[in-house]
């Protein structure tokens, strides 16, 4: 496994005519810098989901895909995941309750996932959607280049 100090996870997903288009997500992983930037790349990652994919369900699988790879391939100290969802960061921090039963199995899975992460601790964070700008491209491009 490659260490990192501190990792920044940025995920997205997108389903168009939410709930019944095409949908697709994408994360992308940097290192950070000292001043809390994005440093060096690490890696991108997406991938087309189907038909009949919720938005709220895209951007679960999209945070499951990059904690997946950070739990498969690296290690580090902090984990700094951002996405532009606020559904989805604030049912991880237990801010919001999951109320959907649609919902309720990409939560678990990305608890699950993220517990298997080698990391000392992690902060999930909002972002706006011009900050998450290469997610939300990687998660358009999986549905367009399916």
């Amino acid at each position: 496994m490659t260490y990192y100090e501190r990792i920044i996870l940025e995920f997205d997903g997108a389903s168009r005519s939410n709930p019944h288009g095409p949908a697709g997500c994408g994360y992308v992983l940097y290192e950070m810098n000292w001043d809390g930037s994005k440093g060096s790349f690490i890696i991108e990652g997406s991938q087309y989901l189907g038909y009949n994919v919720s938005n709220n369900q895209a951007e679960y699988q999209g945070l499951i895909n990059g904690l997946a790879y950070v739990s498969d391939y690296l290690s580090c100290h902090g984990l700094y995941v951002r996405g532009d969802s606020q559904i989805v960061i604030n049912q991880m921090n237990g801010d919001y309750a999951v109320r959907s039963n649609n919902i309720w199995p990409y939560y678990n899975e990305a608890t699950d996932v993220l517990a298997d992460v080698d990391l000392s601790f992690y902060k999930l964070q909002h972002i706006d959607r011009n900050s998450n700008w290469e997610a939300d491209q990687l998660a358009n491009d999986a549905i367009d280049y399916q």
